[in-house]
């Protein structure tokens, strides 16, 4: 009897022991259940925003760009040789006088002055004294740059060599000669010797225009008479893949030299047909009146009439700045000493007359801006009768966070007899 007794307790708390263990087994289905519902992981590499390399290239904290006039290659090579003879062919090292001058006259002027036996003597532009103190028999400095002292152009060096030490990574070329016979020679081999990827566009003659280098892809590019078809001055535009940071719009040309009022004509032009932000850069040749001080400018229009040049105006860089372009020059640094600023002006020259004439401009919403202290005129040593301006540009940084799309997983319960028991739980 008392067997009996302790066997039916012992199933009572069987009973009991089941019930309190099942009721436990579907408290832990129930949490599970609920957890996996909701969001279990958010899946996100640590350091998202490093830069990652795609082979080699990474995104530039700076864009350095520089635009230089080589004067046709005519007061040096595209690159030296060993035996200091000229790559292009133009001469050797002697029995030659140099390449003559194929310029063409604008459609708004028929006649140049060029060959004038009574014009003032031709001089270097790494002179103290530019072509137009020459002229005036005065000396006119800076009291901020002064030449470098015991400086002297031994006149081995190239287009190449002047290049090389700019360290541009997009340069805008003017009066750049290429044969195509030749294999687009010189212009080939000095983009070859920097590098760069390059394009061409005959512009004011035969073989002879303008030309953009880039260390990056260039993604298109195209070509535009400025004006109209009877213009034979163009603007050459690319369009540059900058590593991870995105296009970079980049325009080359160089105006007409001596009417403003055609000049007026081909800026029109250029900005109605620039429907992207971009950088413009090359020979604008005209003149900001920002530069100089009322006694400078007297000098140069009285230099002018001299020459019967027409009278210098700032029409286009006045419509320019107008239409919101940026002008480079407002960034500047340190100057170098090889380039002297005239008395009474307020930038280095950057053609013969000691004016400022070869400009870099920015248009307005352009995704790249000016970096502060970056703007400079460097000495061309000799290789041309212009020397270079350049500048660096910051872009967006465009880096993109990697991360994982959120994982959701959810449970379907479908057994009544659980259901049930989470109601009575």
């Amino acid at each position: 009897m008392l067997v009996c007794i302790w066997v039916q307790m012992l199933q009572k708390f069987g009973k009991k022991a089941s019930r309190i263990w099942s009721r436990i087994r579907v408290r832990v289905l129930v949490w599970r259940t609920a957890t996996r519902k909701v969001v279990i992981g958010r899946f996100k590499k640590k350091n998202s925003m490093k830069k990652v390399r795609t082979g080699d290239q990474v995104a530039p904290n700076r864009i350095r760009v520089a635009s230089f006039n080589v004067a046709m290659f005519s007061l040096a090579p595209a690159i030296a040789k060993s035996d200091r003879k000229w790559m292009d062919g133009v001469r050797g090292n002697e029995g030659n006088s140099g390449p003559k001058s194929i310029l063409k006259p604008s459609p708004m002027h028929p006649a140049t002055v060029i060959g004038n036996e009574h014009l003032p003597k031709r001089v270097s532009i790494n002179l103290p004294e530019n072509e137009i103190s020459m002229a005036q028999n005065r000396v006119l400095r800076s009291p901020i740059c002064f030449p470098l002292i015991g400086w002297v152009d031994d006149g081995s060096r190239s287009i190449l060599d002047v290049l090389k030490e700019v360290d541009a990574d997009i340069v805008a070329l003017q009066d750049v000669k290429a044969e195509e016979e030749k294999g687009m020679k010189p212009l080939s081999d000095l983009a070859f010797g920097l590098g760069m990827n390059y394009v061409f566009a005959e512009s004011w003659a035969p073989e002879y225009g303008n030309a953009i280098l880039s260390k990056w892809p260039i993604k298109r590019s195209k070509v535009q008479k400025i004006y109209d078809e009877q213009d034979f001055r163009n603007v050459l535009k690319a369009t540059i893949d900058v590593p991870r940071t995105g296009e970079l719009n980049f325009y080359c040309t160089q105006l007409d030299h001596l009417d403003e009022d055609w000049r007026m004509k081909q800026i029109n032009a250029i900005i109605k047909s620039s429907d992207q932000p971009h950088v413009l850069a090359g020979g604008i040749n005209s003149l900001s009146g920002s530069d100089y001080s009322s006694e400078r400018w007297n000098n140069i229009v009285k230099y002018y009439e001299e020459l019967g040049k027409p009278t210098p105006r700032t029409d286009v860089m006045n419509f320019l700045h107008e239409n919101k372009y940026i002008d480079a020059k407002h960034f500047a640094g340190d100057c170098e000493p090889a380039v002297i600023i005239s008395k009474g002006q307020s930038v280095q020259g950057t053609c013969k007359y000691g004016t400022r004439v070869d400009y870099i401009l920015a248009s307005k919403g352009l995704e790249y801006t000016f970096v502060p202290g970056s703007y400079s005129v460097v000495s061309s040593k000799g290789t041309s009768d212009h020397h270079i301006v350049k500048v660096d540009f910051k872009g967006v940084d465009r880096e993109v966070k990697r991360t994982k799309k959120t994982k959701q997983s959810i449970v379907k319960v479908t057994c009544k007899y659980c259901i049930n028991l989470c109601k009575d739980v």
